[in-house]
């Protein structure tokens, strides 16, 4: 008597995409560069709540703040690129031959400047 074996199917490039960020979270480099993305978070949100730089004590700018806070959104996109680009992948069922998660006009900065900062729980 000879028993059927299932056909296994190898993984799409979708879950191979999707396992291989999932693998990179769960890493202990990965939290290493997370710790380190979350306390440069931390020094600039203090840049911009007490305008004044934490290590030289000096006063910013109303344009130094605007850099901080453009620098913490960034900061926060790049800390969260493994997480935004799995899921661009699973929500549109390919994946993108490009993925840029940072701003690519002007008027994409000036929003940026312009909008309410997000609360950072990541």
């Amino acid at each position: 008597m000879t028993v059927q074996l299932p056909k296994v199917e190898a993984p799409s490039a979708i879950e191979n995409v999707v396992g291989a960020l999932a693998s990179l979270q769960a890493s202990t480099g990965w939290a290493l560069i997370v710790k380190i993305l979350n306390e440069n978070i931390a020094y600039l949100e203090q840049a911009i709540i007490n305008k004044i730089d934490p290590l030289s004590k000096e006063a910013l700018t109303d344009k130094e703040v605007e850099e901080a806070r453009l620098k913490r959104s960034l900061t926060i996109d790049l800390r969260e690129t493994p997480t935004n680009y799995s899921k661009q992948v699973k929500d549109t069922g390919e994946v993108p031959e490009e993925f840029d998660p940072y701003f690519k006009t002007m008027s994409e900065v000036r929003k940026a400047k312009s909008a309410q900062p997000v609360d950072d729980r990541g």
